[in-house]
Formats: structure tokens, sequence, C-alpha cells
């Protein structure tokens, strides 16, 4: 089909050039002359295209000189008689192709075109002196001829630069459709920065209230204790000196409690020390057992030997005791908690923390970190757990990840740096 398009769209161009039979026969009588002058015209045109830097430098290569003699040569030949077929049409089409390779501007090869005309028409003259309508009328010939293969020609240069306009066009749109992209992300990326602060803001309003209750609630529960203590005397039944000693207990736990607060809403120090990771974990399981136990949930344990890290044993005790926490959290109905920890291939501790619980929602996975989010019902979470447990671990340059498969439970993997030999920051813990 389109073979059969270019064969009609040729046939059309053909007929609108409007050469003759008579006219073809002029042009192909003169031949002999043209053929015995064709070095010359060509040397002509040659010393021509010297004139012009562009086409100088173009000329330097001895193979495209050569190439472009021969070629040119062929085509004055070409000229008698012309073809006129859709061979011919595909020729003159592929030279101008080749002159957008080389890089030769229709400026130059325009001029070509005006040059042979204006040697062959004194040739023409000369060699049909006897009989001027025949001069004439090969005259014309040639003039549609030249003027047919320079409109080719630049039909296939403006064929190359609509192609070169297609494809900086798509690029110009892929570019565009790119930037939109990564504006739209950007501008993502500044609103998720802007709740964050929202948030932090949030988390230090809540801090300086925490702080507050605490202060407040720290007082009455020592006057409490002190009661109790005086009390102990005063009192002679083991059942009464039980209920003292679980009083002073009770109110040593709120202490505590108020105390963690306390060390969450107010900035500290943070030491730094040597930790013996096993003894922490299992004091930190010892908090837990009877919970665990209460929930019907099984702890696996899973040590190799692994050196000491350098850090705050606090912290470290608070960020095992909220991700078990987390883990007995996910298993309401029981299950098992089994914890992990070894020596990593790049000088870490990995410790490996997993439940087989509920797991998290895979479109959740990304934002448990995030402060206040938590896929707990109403009053069981702040959701600032797992925040305050990836702080502590980029406090003591480690990283912490989770993989997660809804149904099947969830892992947390920890990575703490052991400390190289020669750092004397580190202080043994006495743990």
């Amino acid at each position: 089909m389109i073979a059969m398009a270019r064969t009609e769209e040729t046939m059309q161009r053909l007929a609108y050039l409007d050469l003759g039979e008579e006219e073809r026969i002029l042009l192909e009588g003169l031949r002999p002359v043209i053929e015995a002058k064709a070095d010359f015209f060509v040397a002509a045109f040659y010393r021509h295209l010297l004139t012009f830097g562009p086409t100088r430098q173009l000329l330097r290569d001895p193979v495209v000189k050569a190439r472009l003699m021969r070629k040119q040569r062929e085509y004055l030949l070409s000229l008698a008689p012309p073809a006129l077929d859709e061979a011919y049409v595909a020729d003159r089409q592929h030279i101008g192709e080749m002159h957008e390779r080389l890089g030769v501007e229709p400026r130059w090869y325009l001029g070509a075109y005006s040059l042979y005309f204006s040697l062959l028409v004194p040739l023409i003259c000369e060699s049909l002196a006897d009989d001027i309508q025949r001069a004439s009328h090969a005259v014309i010939a040639l003039q549609k001829v030249l003027t047919f293969d320079a409109q080719l020609a630049v039909e296939a240069y403006i064929a190359r630069r609509e192609r070169d306009l297609e494809y900086m066009a798509d690029e110009l749109a892929k570019e565009g459709r790119r930037l939109v992209h990564d504006y739209e992300e950007q501008g993502a990326a500044l609103r998720r920065t802007t709740q964050r602060a929202i948030e932090a803001e949030e988390l230090a309003s809540i801090a300086t209230l925490v702080a507050g209750l605490a202060h407040e609630i720290g007082t009455p529960m020592g006057v409490i204790r002190g009661h109790a203590k005086m009390l102990e005397s005063a009192v002679s039944s083991e059942d009464a000196a039980w209920r003292l000693k679980t009083i002073q207990e009770q109110i040593g736990r709120i202490s505590r409690i108020i105390q963690t607060l306390l060390n969450m809403a107010r900035p500290r120090k943070a030491q730094r020390v040597s930790i013996a990771l096993e003894p922490l974990l299992e004091t930190t399981f010892s908090f837990l057992s009877e919970k665990l136990t209460g929930r019907g949930i099984s702890l696996e344990r899973s040590f190799e030997p692994v050196r000491n890290v350098a850090g705050d044993p606090e912290r470290l005790q608070q960020l095992f005791l909220n991700l078990f926490l987390n883990a007995a959290d996910a298993m309401p109905d029981g299950g098992v908690l089994r914890v992990e920890m070894r020596e990593s291939e790049n000088e870490d501790v990995e410790i490996r923390v997993s439940d087989t619980g509920m797991g998290i929602p895979a479109q959740d996975i990304d934002r448990i970190f995030d402060p206040f989010f938590t896929t707990k019902e109403a009053g069981e979470g702040n959701g600032l757990g797992l925040m305050v447990c990836k702080g502590i671990v980029g406090d003591h340059g480690g990283c912490i990840d989770v993989k997660s498969t809804p149904g099947a439970g969830t892992e947390f993997e920890i990575l703490l740096p052991i400390p190289e030999p020669e750092d004397r920051s580190s202080q043994p813990a006495g743990r």
C-alpha cells in the first residue's frame, strides 16, 4: 500500500514537471558533449567549494573529496538523459540524505545546481548553435531537471529536520513529564516535612506536659511512701506487713515509670560505656516474664557470643523493652517471641526480634516509625514507641529495619556497631 502511494506520488511529480519525450531526446543528444567536459565541470565545482570555509573544512578528508568528485561526475552524466522514474526519484532523495549526513547545508548544494546550470547553458548553446529553437528547448529541459533535483534535495533536508524536531519534541515532552513528577514528589516531601514539623511541636508540648505531671505525681507518691515506711513499726500481723510492703513496691514501680517519663521528656547527656548485650537482654526479659506468661507467649532465644557495644545501657534497655512490648501486643491470643543475636560480617552486632502475631499491613509498613502513628485502638497506644526506638538506634550509630507479613508476624532487625579496639571512650558498664 505504501509502495503504491509512493509510485502515485512520483507519477504526479513527473507529470507536474512536464518533461516531454522530445526534451529527453534533446538532453540525451548532449551526453557526449557533457561527458567530454565532465571533469572540467567537476573541477570548477570543487574550486567553487574551496572558496567557502565550511565546505573547505569538509573536503580536507581525501576520502570525502574523492567520493564527492566521483558522485558529481556521475550526477552530470545522469542529466543526459534523466531516467525520470521511481528509481530516479529515490536516487535524488538519497543524494539529499547524503548531503545531510555529510553536513552539507542547502545553501551549498543549491549553489551547485546554479553553478552547473551556468556552465552547461553555454555548452548547449555552442553545440546547438545552428538550431536556436532546439537549444532553447534543451536549456528549458535542463532547467526543469535541475529544479526538480533541487526540490527533492530540499525536501530531504526538510524531512530530516522534521525528524530532528519530532525527536526533540518527544524529548522535551519526556523532560516535562519528569519535571512534573519531580515537582509532585517534592511537593509531597514538603507536605510530609511540614506535617512532621507540626508533630514535633505537638511532641514538644506533650513532653512539657509529661514533665509537669511527673513532678505533680512524684511529690504525693513520696509522701505516701514515707508514711508507709513509718507504719512498718506500728503493725504486727504478717498480713498487714505484706500489704505495706506491697504499697511500697507499687510506689517504687510508679516512681520508676515517672522517672522514665522524665527521661523521655527532658534531654540528658547520654552515657557511652561498654555494654554486654546478653545480660542486658536477660534483665529486660525478667521485667516481662509475667506478662508474656499471662498471654500465653513463649520466649525463644538464640544468642551467639558477641563483643560489647558502646552506648547507654538504660536507653538500649528501653529500646528492647519497647520492641518486646510491641511484639506482645501483636499476639493477644498467644504466640512465640523469638530473639536472636550474632555478629554480622560487617563488624556489627545483629539483633532480630520477631513475633508470630498479626503483622503490619503493607500500606503502613513505611509509616510505623513516624511520630503518633499507631495501628492500635484508641487509648491503647500513642504512636511514640517505635519512633523512640529508631531514635535510640540512630543515636548509637546503628540502623533498624522491619519486615512483616500480615497474618504471619513481624521481624525487627537492629544493627549496632562494634567499637574499634582503640576506642577508649568506652568504659566497662559494671554489669
